[in-house]
């Protein structure tokens, strides 16, 4: 749980009380000493709980998605939201399409659940194709039971 008060509603700042703070997406610089925040998954943000100047923001872990795929969904395209994909190609090929340019460093694991890759094709893309895997169009499994966690960066997904 992280917490942290400015009382000074006029006038100049004391010098102990920051006047910007920095965040994932640069540095905030309070207007009229006010600072939006925005929650996000896992985040629970509740702004001025006791009638003060007070904002709590408590920081939950999210559990990680699971994702049963089947080659009756193929071609079947991933969202952001999702993180463990499991394949099951013994119905016959199966294509997963990622996210083209997901905002942040995204992450996804893609596993051939039932060991059917060496009979039907698992093939890893992005949506439209413009990002790669790593640099190549796409990523093809041939071993049963292949799993490979993908990292999204700069236009190409990293596999691991």
């Amino acid at each position: 749980m992280s917490q942290f008060f400015q009382g000074v509603t006029a006038g100049a700042l004391p010098p102990s009380v920051a006047t910007s703070f920095v965040t994932d997406d640069g540095t905030v610089i309070p207007a009229a000493n006010v600072v939006n925040v925005n929650g996000g998954s896992g985040v629970k943000v509740i702004a001025n709980p006791t009638g003060s100047n007070n904002m709590l923001i408590n920081i939950t872990e999210v559990s990680p998605s699971y994702t049963n795929v089947t080659s009756a969904m193929s071609p079947y395209t991933v969202s952001i939201d999702e993180y463990f994909i499991s394949v099951d190609a013994s119905g016959g090929n199966v294509t997963i399409n990622f996210p083209d340019s997901p905002v942040g460093d995204e992450m996804f694991v893609v596993k051939d659940r039932l060991g059917q890759a060496s009979i039907n094709t698992i093939t890893v893309k992005s949506l439209s194709g413009i990002t790669t895997m790593n640099g190549q169009p796409s990523l093809v499994y041939t071993n049963p039971y292949q799993a490979y966690q993908f990292v999204y960066h700069s236009g190409n997904y990293e596999t691991f």
